[in-house]
């Protein structure tokens, strides 16, 4: 899947998922999207979202695009006396909590989504609509 692209339009389609969610959900967040190697595609921050949330968003999406994993799976083997404990300390941009997701397209990480501003439940709430309409919109 070399050729994909993170078109805006793509984007925008993902990020108009995102504010529909988080509207249903009554929080606000922000998304951003990753290519395969971590480059930041795309941002945005919903209403009020919390400050926080723009990094934090950034850095999931990261983490989920170069690790080819979500971050709540990640962070299972980042925990005290797992084989990664304090992998997050020895590089800050991996996150270890939910909310970041691989994109994948025919089976292969294109990409990640990082999805802040509400509590891991909610992001990753808000994350499962997102990604629902990702795998409309490319298969």
């Amino acid at each position: 899947m070399s050729d994909f692209e993170f078109t805006m339009d793509l984007c925008h389609k993902l990020a108009v998922a995102a504010e529909q969610a988080q509207k249903e959900l009554g929080v606000r967040i922000t998304m951003s999207i990753a290519d395969k190697y971590g480059a930041l595609r795309y941002c945005f921050r919903f209403g009020d979202a919390i400050l926080p949330s723009l990094e934090i968003s950034q850095n999931k999406a990261y983490t989920a695009a170069v690790l080819g994993q979500s971050t709540g799976e990640f962070g299972k083997i980042a925990q005290a006396g797992a084989s990664a404990f304090g992998i997050n300390v020895t590089f800050p941009k991996l996150v270890i909590f939910g909310g970041g997701f691989p994109l994948k397209v025919a089976g292969e990480t294109v990409g990640g989504l990082g999805i802040s501003g509400g509590s891991v439940d909610e992001d990753e709430a808000v994350a499962e609509k997102v990604l629902e309409a990702f795998r409309q919109l490319t298969n």
